[in-house]
Parts: C-alpha cells; structure tokens; sequence
C-alpha cells in the first residue's frame, strides 16, 4: 500500500495498525522515501540478516519465508558450512 508523507501525518496509527498486515510505502511526491513494516517483520529480516552475514549469504529456501515458520538456524548453518566442506 503506498500513501504520500501528508497522509501519514494526518493519522500515523492508522498506518501503523494496517502496517501489522502488509508493509506501508510512504512517498513523497509521488517518490518512495520509506517503508513501515511490523516489529515481527522487522525482526526475522534482522536474525535472517545477521545470519546470511555469518555463514555467507546462504540463500534461504522459500519454506523459510513462511511467516508461520521460524527456521532452524543451525540445520541451516550446517548445510552451508557441508557446501563449503567446512563440515563433513
């Protein structure tokens, strides 16, 4: 959903309550300058990130996408480090 910065403005918490369903493109004469995402949201991209850093921008299966789903993290770990054989 996009809406412009003045928008916003005039009700930022109805912005943020809808952000809970689906990310908020805010934009700025018809530019996108910022997203709004949820906490839950923001959070798994974070531990995702911070994990791709650590073993090497593993690519994620799509089952991992799934916001129902929290990936195991060390069977993920694993596989990369088996493709790079660091582990046997």
């Amino acid at each position: 959903m996009d809406i412009s910065l003045s928008t916003l403005k005039e009700n930022p918490a109805k912005y943020f309550e809808l952000a809970k369903s689906a990310d908020v493109i805010v934009t700025k004469r018809g530019k996108r300058i910022g997203r709004i995402v949820s906490e839950e949201k923001a959070s798994k991209s974070d531990k995702q990130q911070a994990l791709e850093a650590l073993i090497g921008s593993v690519p994620f299966p799509s089952e991992y996408n799934d916001p129902n789903h929290d990936p195991d993290y060390e069977l993920l770990r694993d596989a990369a480090y088996k493709d790079r054989e660091l582990l046997r």
